[in-house]
């Protein structure tokens, strides 16, 4: 019972691995891609004059700093 319960910690933390994982890439390509798309419609001068977003590595360090 004891190797069967070693098993299952192990399955349930490689799991929990990845999907944090995966939640980290989700987020950026998210990001990237609404990025990505913002870029593209930059059309007209009035929306060329706005902001252009920081990538995600500079935008997540600064939404973590300002949850401190």
């Amino acid at each position: 019972m004891n190797r069967c319960m070693v098993r299952l910690g192990t399955f349930v933390s490689a799991l929990t691995l990845l999907a944090a994982c995966a939640t980290e890439q989700m987020s950026r390509g998210i990001y990237e891609g609404s990025r990505g798309y913002n870029k593209s419609i930059e059309s007209t001068p009035l929306e060329k004059s706005k902001n252009e977003l920081p990538p995600y590595d500079q935008f997540k360090k600064e939404r973590d700093e300002g949850k401190q």
